[in-house]
C-alpha cells in the first residue's frame, strides 16, 4: 500500500515539473521570439513579456526590458541624429552653392565683353559674394568646434561697452541704407566684464546683422547694470514671427524665411547662443507686439 502511495507522490511531482518544465519551456520560446520582433524594428517600443508566471524568468526579462527600452532609445536618438545630419548637409550645401553659383555667373560675364565699367560693377559684386562666402564657412568652421568643444577661450577683464559702440558705429552706413532708425541706451561710461573680446565681438556682430537684415524700420540696443548683472537688450521691429517661432530661432539652421534669398545661413543666432553659454552668460528671445528682442545676461 505504501508502495502505490510513493508511486502516486512521485508520478504527481513528475506531472507537476513536467508541467513547469514544458510551460517554462514555451515561455523561454515565446520570449525569443518577441525579443526577435522587437530587435528586428527597434523604433517600436514593445517590451518582453511572460505568459507564464515564473520568478527567476521575471527577473531576467526584467533586465532585458532595461536593456531594450535604452537600446530603443538610442537607437530612435540615432535616426533623430542621421535626419538632421542629412538636413544639415543640405543646408550647408544649399548655402555654399548659392554665392559660388553666383561668383561664376559673374566670372562669366566678365569674360564676354563688356565695359571697363561692367567689370568693376562684377568685381565688387564678386567680392561681396566672396565675402559672405567667407562668412558662411568660418560659421560651419565655428560651429563645428563650439559643438565639439574645441572653441577655446581667454577671459579677461574686458570693456564691454566700448565693443558694443564700436560695432554700433561700424554698422551705422548698414542702417542707414535700409532707413532704420536705429535707437542707443547704453550709457557712456565703461563696464568692465570677464569675458573673450574676439566672441563678445562676434555675439555683437551677429545680432546687429541679424537686425539689419530683418529690421523693418527700428532697431533698439540697450545694456545696464542691475544687482550684479549685466543685461543688454537687442530689439527690432517684424512682420513675420510669431510666439511659436521663438524656440527655433537658436536652432541650426533655422530659416522663417526658407528661400534664403537674403544670404543667411541660420547658424549665427546659434552660434551666438553657444558662445554667450560659453562665456557663462545665458541668452533668450522675446516677442511683444512685433517687437522682437534678444536678452543677454553676464553674472558680474
Amino acid at each position: 500500500m505504501i508502495e502505490y502511495i510513493i508511486i502516486a507522490v512521485l508520478l504527481i511531482i513528475s506531472v507537476y515539473f513536467g508541467a513547469r518544465f514544458f510551460l517554462l519551456s514555451k515561455s523561454i520560446k515565446d520570449v525569443k521570439d518577441d525579443f526577435k520582433e522587437i530587435c528586428e524594428d527597434m523604433e517600436t517600443s514593445r517590451k518582453v513579456t511572460l505568459s507564464h508566471p515564473d520568478r527567476n524568468l521575471e527577473k531576467l526579462l526584467k533586465e532585458f526590458n532595461v536593456y531594450l527600452r535604452d537600446t530603443q532609445k538610442y537607437r530612435i536618438d540615432q535616426l533623430r541624429r542621421e535626419k538632421d545630419l542629412r538636413k544639415q548637409i543640405q543646408s550647408i550645401s544649399h548655402d555654399l552653392r548659392t554665392p559660388l553659383t553666383s561668383i561664376l555667373g559673374y566670372v562669366e560675364l566678365m569674360e564676354d565683353s563688356c565695359t571697363e565699367e561692367e567689370k568693376k560693377e562684377y568685381i565688387e559684386i564678386i567680392k561681396k559674394k566672396s565675402k559672405s562666402l567667407q562668412n558662411l564657412i568660418q560659421s560651419f568652421y565655428d560651429l563645428s568646434r563650439l559643438e565639439s568643444n574645441e572653441y577655446s577661450i581667454e577671459m579677461k577683464e574686458t570693456d564691454i561697452h566700448k565693443i558694443l559702440m564700436d560695432m554700433l558705429l561700424t554698422s551705422y552706413n548698414d542702417f542707414e541704407k535700409r532707413n532704420i532708425e536705429a535707437e542707443i541706451n547704453i550709457g557712456e561710461k565703461p563696464i568692465m566684464l570677464n569675458v573673450d573680446s574676439n566672441a563678445l565681438s562676434r555675439i555683437y556682430s551677429n545680432l546687429i546683422g541679424n537686425a539689419v537684415k530683418y529690421s523693418i524700420s527700428m532697431f533698439n540696443v540697450e545694456m545696464e547694470e542691475i544687482d550684479h548683472q549685466v543685461i543688454m537688450k537687442f530689439s527690432n521691429d517684424t512682420d513675420n514671427l510669431v510666439e511659436d517661432d521663438l524656440e527655433n530661432l537658436f536652432k541650426r539652421f533655422y530659416m522663417k524665411d526658407k528661400s534664403r534669398n537674403n544670404q543667411s545661413s541660420g547658424l549665427g543666432l546659434t552660434v551666438t547662443k553657444l558662445l554667450t553659454e560659453k562665456m557663462g552668460g545665458e541668452i533668450a528671445a522675446e516677442l511683444s507686439h512685433n517687437i522682437l528682442t534678444f536678452i543677454i545676461k553676464f553674472k558680474r
